[in-house]
């Protein structure tokens, strides 16, 4: 038994890796295929009093008894790129942190159930609607406070994703956050900036100037005399922070697999944006890039200024940048005559139209606490930690829908569309451009008042047909959906689409009016919407041709319609797959145990009836196994 444990230690960990289909480098694997056959054999011994267990015994069960150690090999060592859900490389600490968050997790379990959201993670639950919704949804994510405020905040700004009346109720969330002490904030920026670090300022003031859930500001003086203002990161906020951004991205993950309309609207998609938006903002070298970013995005616009960072200066969590003099928009604007708050109001759109539509860099958080105006009369946009960058095709796509909706043209708005969404199932494209022509009409035909009600209803529109926006587009959306009270408060009557459509008017400059029109000015009106296609055009016939010359030209035909569909059809190949194979083995197993029969008494009689034991036992594993499997998935289709 002796001479055979290091080939059967290497057989272990061989049959192990390839069948149990565990992740493990094969140091790792070795090490538990040793760990499995010490369990086994000690276990095994102790049961057996009349000597040593039959090897094929212990190979068997020393390939269970892996499995075990290798599950808990990957709690405690796991190690995965995504910066959200990246594991600890030590293991004690690995341990602690899957600890910290089934505690988080149950302690937002509990939280949900008490304001009686747990319904809705259930198999067939409705989608979340309603104001009555919308009040416990944010008394949960107010209970909950944190990153989950923030996720209150950014779905408030998302009708693709909830409805109008969950919106309005999440507009009320307020995120309130104390000041840190002066040691602890004086220890992070000596960790950033050194040990030296007094001597790089003339002053600093102590007290913060403003304190948010990340970070707070201070006011300082270089020591070269310019003002600046030093954003400091609160002391261990990032790990509380990928805590629970892990715990939100495994919820998004199980709603979408579990409910139809978690699914519809792509949620794990929705949840990682969001996630890797809060995760940009704990990285202040980031935000400095994105401060530069903007700045030159808006160099056409004298009236905006951007705070630029001391680069020398700035670290992960360390941003120290241009101190700007003035007050918060929302609370300057008031005492400025009306006329100028009107001009603000269309500047400030521009600003955000050019930034999206234009350049393709934008600020994707223009919230009032983020817009200052300065003593002589600009608009200072501060707190860059998110920053949206649109492609050119995406950037195309919203301006065709742009000018689909100046023109009221149902069948281009759907292109539009079609081009920014993800479908979760097929779409009845003549019904989709008959809902969408009836919005238009609706909301912008002869002596309907447009406003916001009329993105409203376009992304209700899109929830209905299971189009989910892309991330980054979402993101535009979002930014303009933060602006429109910004808008309102510094002119309440000021017309947020008749003001886009006369930029698109500027922009793409197409003659608008839908009325008689010659055969000129209709080409001139569709070519927005053409121009994606006509670009491209060219290079794919081009390609066309290449193949057709190399003789490589192939007809592609697809059985399934979706991916759902193929995986569907991949699931249940493997399950029967592994159902006939498992079978096999269990016949095998029974003819070994019948032929050891006659000659139990024997040593190669014993070992033929081990050899038959753990042929069954194995396939009654994976029997098992492929019923709960299929169990399991029935259960959570959606």
């Amino acid at each position: 038994m002796r001479l055979a444990f290091f080939p059967t230690l290497l057989l272990v960990a061989l049959t192990g890796v390839r069948v149990l289909g565990v992740r493990l480098g094969w140091w790792r694997a070795i090490l538990v295929a040793w760990l499995g056959l010490a369990t086994v054999g000690i276990t095994l011994s102790r049961l057996r009093e009349d000597g040593e267990p039959p090897i094929l015994w212990v190979i068997a069960a020393g390939i269970v008894a892996m499995l075990a150690w290798a599950g808990l090999f990957e709690l405690v060592s796991s190690s995965r790129s995504d910066p959200v859900r990246r594991g600890s490389a030590n293991p004690l600490q690995a341990v602690r942190d899957s600890l910290a968050r089934g505690r988080r997790a149950t302690e937002i379990g509990l939280i949900a159930t008490r304001f009686g959201l747990n319904r809705f993670g259930r198999r067939r639950s409705s989608e979340p609607r309603g104001a009555t919704t919308g009040r416990a949804l944010r008394g949960a994510l107010q209970r909950a406070g944190g990153v989950y405020v923030k996720l209150g905040q950014f779905l408030s700004t998302r009708p693709d994703l909830v409805s109008n009346e969950i919106a309005e109720e999440l507009e009320d969330l307020q995120q309130r956050a104390a000041p840190v002490a002066q040691p602890l904030i004086h220890q992070v920026m000596v960790d950033e900036l050194g040990p030296e670090v007094d001597d790089l300022f003339a002053r600093f003031n102590a007290e913060p100037v403003a304190a948010a859930s990340i970070a707070q500001v201070h006011r300082a003086e270089l020591a070269d005399g310019r003002r600046v203002a030093v954003k400091v990161q609160r002391p261990d906020v990032a790990r509380g922070i990928r805590l629970d951004l892990d715990i939100l991205l495994r919820l998004a993950d199980r709603l979408e697999r579990r409910t139809q309309w978690a699914f519809e609207l792509r949620l794990s998609d929705a949840t990682e944006g969001f996630a890797d938006s809060v995760m940009d903002e704990l990285d202040f070298q980031t935000e400095a890039r994105n401060l530069l970013a903007v700045s030159e995005a808006v160099r056409n616009h004298p009236r905006f200024v951007v705070p630029r960072p001391v680069a020398e200066l700035s670290r992960t969590r360390v941003l120290v940048m241009d101190w700007i003099d003035g007050a918060p928009l929302t609370e300057a604007a008031p005492g400025l005559p009306e006329a100028e708050r009107y001009e603000l109001a269309r500047a400030l759109l521009r600003c955000l139209l050019d930034q999206i539509l234009v350049v393709g860099t934008f600020h994707a958080d223009p919230h009032p606490g983020n817009l200052y105006l300065t003593e002589d009369g600009r608009i200072a946009l501060i707190d860059c930690g998110a920053v949206g960058r649109l492609t050119p095709t995406q950037r195309m796509a919203l301006q065709t829908a742009l000018a689909a909706i100046a023109a009221q043209d149902a069948a281009a708005l759907r292109d539009a569309l079609r081009s920014m969404t993800t479908a979760s199932r097929d779409i009845d494209e003549t019904l989709l451009e008959r809902a969408l022509g009836n919005v238009l009409v609706n909301q912008l035909g002869p002596g309907a008042t447009p406003g916001s009600e009329f993105v409203t209803a376009l992304m209700e529109l899109t929830r209905e047909f299971g189009l989910a926006l892309e991330p980054v587009v979402a993101g535009a959306l979002r930014a303009l959906a933060s602006i429109q009270s910004t808008l309102e408060l510094l002119a309440p009557d000021f017309d947020l689409l008749g003001e886009t459509k006369a930029y698109g008017q500027d922009l793409m400059n197409p003659l608008w009016s839908p009325a008689e029109r010659s055969p000129r000015q209709e080409l001139e009106a569709a070519l927005p919407a053409m121009l994606p296609t006509l670009t491209t055009l060219p290079r794919r016939l081009l390609r066309i041709v290449e193949s057709a010359e190399r003789n490589e030209m192939e007809l592609g035909v697809r059985l399934f319609r979706s991916d759902r569909d193929r995986r569907f059809v991949d699931v249940v190949v493997a399950q029967v797959v592994g159902t006939i194979a498992a079978a096999a083995v269990g016949v095998i197993g029974g003819l070994l145990i019948i032929g050891a029969s006659s000659r139990i008494e024997t040593d190669s009689g014993r070992i033929l009836q081990a050899g038959g034991v753990g042929c069954v036992g194995i396939a009654v594993l994976a029997l098992l196994s492929t019923l709960v499997t299929s169990l399991r998935r029935q259960r959570e289709r959606p």
